[in-house]
């Protein structure tokens, strides 16, 4: 994914928990240099997408001129916005380059208080955006969501107007990503969700999306994807870089290129190293982190340690990368709540965390999983085949796969997003983060 963040970290909104805060204080003098800019797409050989800040900052045709590249290369192109300053013109460069528009959005009215500036005069921001995302959809125009989940809009009481806005969007076709905040400024640290709070939001979510809304709502999908052993899922499930993150390649507004940007949230912006080696500079995470007890900010003896791998570094607990996530809680909820629900509609479905090392080719994914999960319920490989009956469940050996797993892969320039959908996020994924299709 090649995000291009022509107004840098400049917003209009800035939203309370935004990682971006310090870098935007301390890094954000960079002049606009468009022709820099539009070279060094040309160097990624990649369709860009665009991103900030707000990327809707930035004027008009300097807009256009990315939405136009994308569109030469693959036929259509993706911005993220945080969705108030659309207007006319806007909307007609959307439907002109098949832009896929991703908002970032927490929800109608309170839900969305920490996206609103705390000084803001104008209390109705919240409202702006969500008939900015119906005036879209109104238009043709493909939307998806990048929730931020808080305490405004996470919590028990919030729960029914949430799960009401998530069947709102699904009657305009709408689906999306719910992500944490992720809180490193101890000052806002209780606008954020408690482990405890989001394992909650995460399991009684996952019940909801996977068996009233359906769609491609994130993680819940990932999760299934990952259970399965069909992809390992977005980039915080998969390997990463920390100081050479390549799920995201940014190129900032005077053309320089930079990494992840959830790695500088110091303030320093860590360039993009071409020839880090097959081990680079953070991959040795993913080497120790198996090997140190879990009360230590370690994985050992983790089931779902292939299916998360920690998830990303940078949400490490105490804010270091080497640690494992700060929501290890709410993620093991997830596994666990699909977990349960898949074995109930299908008690032959073998998941990932049922098989030994084996049967993976990687100690890092779920990728290539041999036999496949659906090996007691299909007729190719077993004569008994049945999603529940005891006598489908025949010797392993039988159902073994003639076909070898394909070695582990580092994301394709066609993924949609990061690791295999490399941010996964709809049009991006984090704090309003990035592109992949949305079939409406």
């Amino acid at each position: 994914m090649l995000s291009v963040k022509i107004t840098n970290a400049l917003c209009n909104l800035q939203c309370a928990y935004c990682y971006e805060h310090v870098y935007r204080e301390r890094a954000n003098h960079r002049p606009l240099d468009l022709e820099a800019v539009l070279t060094q797409i040309e160097r990624e050989q990649t369709a860009p997408y665009l991103h900030g800040g707000e990327a809707l900052l930035a004027p008009l045709d300097v807009v256009e001129a990315i939405l136009a590249t994308s569109f030469e290369k693959i036929g259509h192109s993706s911005i993220q916005t945080n969705a108030t300053l659309i207007n006319e013109k806007h909307i007609e460069l959307f439907k002109l380059y098949k832009t896929q528009v991703g908002v970032s959005f927490d929800g109608p009215g309170e839900m969305s208080r920490y996206r609103i500036p705390v000084d803001s005069k104008d209390k109705h921001v919240a409202d702006l955006i969500w008939e900015n995302i119906k005036w879209l959809r109104r238009e043709g125009i493909q939307v998806g969501i990048i929730c931020v989940l808080t305490k405004a809009n996470g919590l028990p009481g919030q729960r029914e107007a949430f799960k009401q806005w998530i069947l709102e969007l699904k009657e305009l076709g709408i689906t999306g990503r719910m992500n944490p905040a992720e809180i490193d400024y101890p000052s806002i640290q209780k606008i954020a969700l408690t482990p405890e709070e989001l394992d909650d939001f995460y399991r009684d979510m996952t019940r909801f999306i996977l068996t009233e809304v359906g769609g491609d709502w994130l993680p819940y999908r990932d999760i299934v994807d990952s259970l399965l052993g069909l992809n390992q899922g977005t980039c915080s499930f998969a390997p990463c870089d920390y100081y050479n993150a390549g799920a995201e390649r940014v190129i900032l507004s005077d053309g320089s290129t930079a990494s992840c940007m959830k790695t500088s949230k110091t303030g320093h912006i860590y360039p993009r190293f071409q020839n880090a080696g097959d081990r680079g500079f953070g991959l040795i995470r993913y080497e120790i982190l198996p090997k140190i007890g879990q009360e230590l900010g370690g994985c050992k003896d983790c089931k779902y340690w292939r299916n998360c791998t920690g998830g990303c570094p940078a949400e490490g607990i105490d804010g270091d990368w080497r640690n494992r996530s700060r929501y290890c809680l709410g993620l093991r909820g997830l596994f666990e709540e699909t977990s349960r629900l898949l074995k109930m509609m299908l008690p032959n479905i073998e998941l990932t965390t049922d098989r030994e090392s084996e049967a993976f080719s990687d100690p890092n994914s779920v990728k290539g999983m041999n036999p496949d999960a659906f090996c007691f319920m299909s007729t190719l490989s077993n004569p008994r085949a049945s999603s529940w009956r005891q006598d489908a469940r025949v010797n392993l050996s039988h159902c073994r796969q003639t076909t070898q797993p394909l070695p582990s892969q580092s994301p394709s320039e066609d993924d949609c997003g990061h690791g295999d959908r490399q941010h996964g996020d709809r049009a991006h994924g984090d704090h309003g983060d990035h592109g992949d299709s949305w079939k409406v």
